[in-house]
């Protein structure tokens, strides 16, 4: 895979239920009590870090792997409402790699940060960023993006999730949207374990905090905007804005149209 390689949302596939579920079941009209109009659509732009001649940084995870990995975060996210949407995907090459394991030992947010190909940030997304090694499983620096390395590893708990890099990235996604650490081994904020449960108190602290970012948006406004945009004749645009409402992992009338036109506008 050469850097510069993107991706568009729809790659990630229909979305399961249940934090172990691995079939391609959708919940029918609403999930936790959330139905299509209130789920909250967010744009996530996933990098993969390479690095020929550094291996401390060079992810072997592909992009095959980041369909997986996105769909298990949704369905741990799905318990909020909120689904990440695959904005682009980028396998890029990493800044300025040269000593990276001794300069991060001296001061990792500043390395990390500076592996950073510039050319690919934007404002208008998360940023999750994979690598091989850095000292925890995975790491949040406020807006300027997460770190997660594809050799994270956590304890095993009753009802976890089954792999750690999905767990790792949903945990950091959490600290984006303000929830703090909870040392309950089964819940998603906790440390070093495979929880993925959220309580009604951080479901609604993190909606409240999605909803503050002025390019997370409800999933009836996007499907308007996508019917408005190929009204206009702007066909690509308004494809790819139906991609974004076909993700919402409920089976309801307004996701079976999205995908519908999804496909037409494909064709």
């Amino acid at each position: 895979m050469k850097p510069g390689f993107a991706r568009s949302a729809f790659g990630v596939g229909w979305l399961a239920f249940g934090l172990l579920g691995t079939g391609p079941a959708r919940a029918q009209e609403s999930t936790n009590g959330f139905a299509f109009a209130d789920f909250l659509l967010a744009p996530l732009r996933i990098h993969l870090l390479t690095a020929t001649n550094e291996p401390a940084i060079h992810t072997t995870l592909t992009v095959k792997d980041t369909d997986r990995i996105l769909g298990k975060v949704n369905r741990i996210w799905a318990q909020a409402g909120i689904t990440f949407y695959l904005e682009s995907l980028r396998v890029e090459a990493a800044v300025g790699p040269t000593n990276y394991l001794d300069r991060a030992r001296e001061d990792e947010r500043a390395t990390l940060l500076s592996l950073r190909p510039k050319d690919s940030l934007a404002t208008s997304c998360f940023h999750v960023f994979y690598l091989k090694r850095i000292r925890p499983n995975g790491v949040y620096f406020n807006a300027q993006g997460i770190f997660v390395k594809d050799t994270a590893s956590l304890r095993k708990t009753e009802g976890g999730l089954d792999e750690p890099i999905p767990r790792v990235t949903a945990h950091e996604l959490g600290h984006a949207l303000t929830l703090p650490h909870r040392q309950y081994v089964t819940n998603l904020m906790s440390s070093g374990n495979n929880g993925a449960w959220l309580n009604t108190a951080e479901i609604q602290q993190a909606r409240a905090a999605a909803g503050k970012f002025p390019w997370v948006k409800f999933a009836p406004d996007v499907l308007k905007q996508a019917e408005t945009t190929r009204d206009g004749k702007r066909l690509a645009e308004a494809r790819r804005l139906f991609e974004q409402a076909a993700t919402v992992p409920v089976e309801a009338e307004a996701v079976r149209r999205a995908r519908r036109y999804a496909r037409e506008l494909g064709r």
